[in-house]
């Protein structure tokens, strides 16, 4: 279907284009959930103040029906690329708007890494459910301060019959709760992203044996930036984790403690080249490490491994561009790779090798609509995710959200990383 996708579109009516999508900025070498320097209605995600500047839209992204999309491994479940959609609107002198489906990575990175200490120390449980069908609320007010505010919520949950003992721990349940605070003025914001209740529990299938849980410590992304014409200057810091409490080789109750931290500094430049073409740079240096703490009851070979931690380095370089190649149809493209950085845990330490991404999107416009394209080429093994040092494809500090390459380049079914539509009402 989408090889007729710019024909049908080719019969509407032009007007001009809305800034709303993944798929725009991942061309541009950015993350899912906004930039700290390019204007985009995804910036909600990062500062829900931004949407005072984003009245009556609608936004669908396409995606996989499923958390961690429709493939295995630790890159799906981190980059998430399940189908979600919302809208703004307006209310007197304020604008609200209500977001489906934009899961927390960090959830999903939690409790994958929480399933994964649990099968290494043999912990009796199958594994605990990821949060899904995350539903947020934004509220927003305008002035000498723009200011905004947001409360997302995510479940699961996993029962067994009825009257009767689930087998293989499959009475499971999840949850998440969480806000978004943010303000704007003149050249100035602050914004944060809060963890406020998470856990996942998975009962045992034994009444001898505890039931297992995960729960999510306090976390926060807090950043600040500053706005001086071309260039947009930025600090972040982030902190989370988690407390495992697991049945250790199905015969005594112990608690692992996971613990995280980033802490970064940056600028973004944005430059007019010409009336119809702008360029983006980005240069940012981020550092990124986290433990686990295990306890010595657990066998010493097992707490050495397990405890070592790990820490990520990394100075990334990113350069697009974004020009307007007809009245209806915008083009744009990223290239980032690392200047310098390093992976260590343990022992073991390595360059972040393979780490160049290019991309490149379109944007095509008719009248209220606005279609939105991503083509993206990932370096293979390449962004070692919370100190794996080989393996894994998932985001490493400093780097866009990075969508897996496409097993197809022609005018099929895989030809697009993403698609997706704004609609302005």
């Amino acid at each position: 279907m989408k090889n007729y996708l710019a024909l049908v579109l080719s019969m509407t009516v032009i007007a001009s284009p809305a800034f709303a999508s993944r798929a725009r900025l991942e061309a541009l070498g950015e993350g899912k959930n906004g930039s700290y320097y390019i204007q985009d209605c995804r910036n909600m995600f990062l500062n829900p103040s931004e949407i005072v500047k984003c009245k009556k839209k609608m936004f669908l992204e396409l995606g996989d029906e499923t958390a961690g999309g429709n493939t295995t491994g630790t890159d799906k479940a981190i980059t998430n690329d399940r189908g979600q959609g919302g809208f703004t609107n307006t209310f007197g002198d304020f604008t609200y708007g209500v977001y489906m489906n934009n899961d927390s990575d960090k959830s999903l990175q939690g409790t994958a890494t929480a399933n994964a200490l649990n099968a290494a120390i043999g912990g009796s449980g199958t594994g605990f459910l990821a949060v899904q069908n995350q539903l947020e609320f934004f509220f927003a007010g305008e002035g000498a301060m723009n200011w905004g505010i947001s409360i997302f919520h995510a479940g699961n949950e996993n029962k067994g019959t009825y009257g009767a003992v689930p087998t293989g721990g499959a009475d499971k349940t999840a949850y998440l709760w969480g806000a978004r605070l943010g303000v704007n003025s003149g050249n100035f914001a602050v914004f944060t992203s809060l963890g406020l209740a998470e856990k996942m529990v998975a009962d045992n299938a034994t009444a001898t044996l505890s039931s297992e849980n995960m729960k999510g410590k306090f976390s926060a992304d807090v950043a600040a930036t500053y706005n001086m014409d071309q260039m947009t200057a930025f600090a972040k810091f982030s902190t989370w984790g988690f407390d495992l409490n697991t049945n250790v080789l199905g015969t005594s109750q112990a608690t692992l403690s996971n613990s995280n931290t980033l802490i970064g500094l940056g600028a973004g430049w944005k430059h007019e080249m010409t009336k119809s073409t702008t360029m983006f740079t980005r240069v940012e240096a981020d550092q990124m490490s986290g433990s686990t703490t295990v306890p010595t009851t657990i066998d010493a070979t097992q707490n050495l491994a397990l405890s070592a931690g790990y820490k990520v380095v990394n100075i990334p370089l990113v350069l697009g561009a974004e020009a307007q190649a007809l009245s209806w149809l915008t083009v744009r493209g990223s290239v980032a790779g690392s200047l310098w950085g390093s992976a260590q845990a343990g022992q073991s330490r390595t360059s972040l090798g393979g780490t160049t991404t290019v991309g490149a999107g379109f944007g095509m416009t008719f009248g209220d609509f606005q279609i939105d394209g991503l083509m993206q080429a990932n370096a293979t093994g390449h962004n070692p995710a919370n100190g794996a040092v080989s393996g894994a494809n998932g985001n490493v500090a400093g780097f866009g959200t990075g969508p897996q390459a496409n097993s197809n380049w022609g005018l099929g079914n895989n030809m697009m990383s993403r698609i997706a539509m704004t609609y302005n009402f």
